[in-house]
């Protein structure tokens, strides 16, 4: 069966490469890619072997057990997908369309940014920030970042102190009692905060989560430095009006939070 993506994907040439040749950069190109499954036009693009051959050497290799290939266009190696939990490092499972699970969704679609929702964890000595969630959309850029960091960065961004980056800042400036720095009162005067994250060459900006008066997470956009830079009050309304619309969900009902539908 041909998959839809390869309907309108550029041919490339192969440059005279054996088929040998051919076989080992579409594997390469698996591998480099990381754990789970990766989009058929993606693997095309980075191999720089024609959509034909590609899809060839994909199918036998779905054929012989040796990867595996989910619709729609999706392909990985079968030991790192039955070893992989997707994103299990920066992502929590929630509901699927719950309203937390949306409204990241709509923010990355409309800063064409990644998306993040975390969490206040306040039971340990130091407070931190926990990932709830995260979309990023077509940003394999993302992704590819992701995939070839380090293990510190990787585990930094799904928690790391409040202190660490803006999606801790961003609650800690409106905790009880928090220290009223110049920089505290400075991101309650913003309702925003930018800073560095834990990928390289990636910032992050972050808005406060309410229920009532009380800051319960933050909502964070992350991209690259210039783009968060120029864009950077236009991201920040995006996330305040997202965060605005989830803390009016939350309410307090039989003494247990909910995320109203």
């Amino acid at each position: 069966m041909i998959d839809s993506d390869l309907v309108d994907a550029p041919d490339t040439a192969d440059d005279g490469m054996t088929a040998h040749t051919r076989v080992y950069l579409v594997l390469q190109t698996l591998h480099s890619m990381g754990p789970g499954l990766h989009p058929l036009r993606r693997i095309i693009d980075e191999s720089g072997v024609t959509k034909s051959t590609v899809h060839r050497i994909l199918s036998a290799g779905v054929a012989a057990k040796h990867l595996i290939h989910r619709a729609p266009g999706r392909y990985g190696i079968a030991t790192d997908v039955a070893n992989h939990r997707p994103d299990a490092s920066v992502h929590l499972p929630l509901a699927h369309d719950s309203a937390l699970d949306r409204e990241t969704t709509t923010l990355q679609r409309q800063t064409a940014q990644v998306a993040m929702a975390f969490g206040a964890v306040l039971i340990d000595d130091t407070p931190g920030r926990l990932m709830l969630n995260h979309s990023y959309g077509r940003r394999s850029d993302f992704q590819a970042a992701f995939n070839h960091t380090d293990v510190d960065a990787k585990v930094a961004l799904r928690y790391s102190p409040m202190t660490a980056d803006a999606a801790g800042l961003a609650i800690l400036a409106h905790l009880d009692g928090a220290p009223q720095s110049h920089l505290m009162r400075e991101i309650r005067s913003e309702g925003y905060v930018l800073t560095q994250s834990p990928l390289p060459d990636w910032k992050m900006l972050g808005v406060p989560l309410w229920r009532g008066s009380t800051v319960y997470g933050a909502l964070a956009v992350m991209g690259l430095r210039p783009q968060m830079e120029r864009n950077r009050r236009e991201y920040a309304a995006a996330a305040l009006a997202c965060a605005a619309r989830l803390s009016h969900r939350c309410e307090l009902g039989s003494g247990q939070m909910r995320l109203a539908s």
